[in-house]
């Protein structure tokens, strides 16, 4: 990659963080961003220990997290409109495109917006 700005999607930073050393290469020394989204998904899961809870902390001590605005707002609206993605996925693809970035993911559901986002889809 280039090394402009990637925004990853959960479940990159899942894979990544359970060992997956091809993606984990890909993204070293990418200039990676999360949205607020992705923060809040990560430390949500239902069944996450203390252990799972204190790595992704310090994940998220590192990467910029892409807050929600009135310019991303209004661009998730007009991306779920367009294509139907949920609105978690929405505010993902707007965050992405607010950065000027690539977004990063292994969720298909966001090839409904390849057309108006960079997607780099991650295939297992």
């Amino acid at each position: 990659m280039d090394g402009s700005r990637l925004l990853v999607d959960t479940n990159i930073i899942l894979y990544a963080l359970k060992g997956d050393e091809e993606l984990t290469e890909l993204i070293h020394d990418q200039d990676l961003y999360i949205s607020f989204i992705t923060r809040i998904e990560l430390l949500s899961f239902p069944k996450i220990d203390v252990d799972g809870i204190k790595l992704i902390e310090r994940f998220l001590e590192q990467v910029p997290v892409v807050e929600s605005n009135p310019v991303i707002n209004a661009d998730a609206i007009a991306l779920r409109r367009k294509s139907g993605l949920e609105v978690p996925d929405a505010v993902i693809a707007a965050s992405a495109r607010f950065i000027g970035g690539r977004l990063l993911t292994a969720d298909k559901d966001f090839q409904k917006v390849e057309e108006e986002i960079e997607l780099l889809l991650w295939k297992r």
